[in-house]
């Protein structure tokens, strides 16, 4: 008798076992397993590599026109006529921010007078380039240094000696540069430079805040 009971009691508690246990085998067999995923890790948004550098060179050409000015006394001396010129324009720096540049310039305009003298004018300032659109070639531009000019005479009859002389040099400007992204580019550009001379004394005649005046316009290759 009891091994008639305890075999029900056993087919019994195996069936409870078997129910137990198929949620799991369906459970698994509804979810395959997974691949391994690789760990994540997190990228920062970066900005494409440029070839260009720090540093930059630019080489030009301008026609320059030039003249001569004065406070007073200049109807004595006459203001001299309009000249006309090309010159040369030099300049290297580095890269400030990708809108500002700062670096030396260096100009050398070589002119003929009225009275048929040579005048040398060469220009050595610290200059500064700013673009105000981050997505336009368009610049501005300003210094600040020395001039030093051969020859300038402000006499238009040549009655006048010549006259040597360092003086106060500014310049500002505004252009456009073309392929800026490259590490070749061109400018076009207009320019304005002065020398502010002093006063000066001929012939018992004083002639008060002698200024020479550069306008410029010209093209240059600019290297990054």
């Amino acid at each position: 008798m009891e091994d008639l009971v305890s075999r029900p009691v056993y087919a019994l508690a195996v069936a409870c076992a078997l129910l137990c246990l198929t949620p799991i085998g369906v459970t698994a067999q509804t979810q395959p397993p997974q691949p391994p995923q690789p760990p994540q890790t997190t990228v920062q948004a970066t900005s494409a590599p440029s070839s260009q550098s720090s540093n930059w060179l630019l080489v030009g050409g301008t026609s320059t026109t030039l003249r001569g000015d004065c406070q007073e006394d200049c109807a004595a001396h006459g203001t001299g006529k309009y000249l006309h010129a090309g010159s040369l324009i030099a300049a290297a720096g580095i890269r400030v921010t990708p809108q500002m540049d700062a670096g030396v310039e260096v100009s050398w305009v070589p002119a003929e007078t009225a009275a048929g003298e040579t005048v040398r004018s060469t220009f050595l300032l610290a200059i500064a380039q700013f673009r105000p659109w981050d997505g336009s070639g368009f610049f501005i531009r300003g210094g600040a240094g020395m001039g030093f000019i051969r020859n300038f005479t402000f006499d238009e009859t040549g009655a006048l000696p010549a006259i040597t002389s360092k003086a106060l040099g500014l310049t500002y400007g505004a252009g456009w540069t073309f392929a800026r992204d490259k590490r070749v580019g061109f400018q076009l550009f207009g320019s304005q430079h002065v020398a502010a001379l002093g006063d000066f004394q001929t012939g018992g005649v004083v002639s008060e805040n002698v200024i020479a005046n550069y306008w410029s316009v010209g093209a240059a290759i600019l290297i990054r």
